[in-house]
């Protein structure tokens, strides 16, 4: 999944970043698809055994 030099000089512009040309953003292209390729296998992990860190509350008062 790429995305568009357009649409990442528009993602670029709305958090008040700095300009990049096309060729800048050719430079940085290889290491953002490997990010997302790494971000949608994250989507595939069986978390099922996995108990969630908001549910465990820490002890207070120095009583475990």
């Amino acid at each position: 999944m790429s995305i568009p030099n357009a649409t990442l000089q528009a993602i670029i512009q709305a958090y008040d970043g700095f300009p990049l040309t096309d060729a800048e953003i050719e430079l940085v292209r290889p290491e953002l698809d490997n990010y997302l390729k790494e971000a949608a296998q994250l989507r595939t992990l069986d978390l099922a055994d996995v108990l969630s860190g908001r549910l465990l509350r820490a002890q207070e008062g120095g009583e475990a």
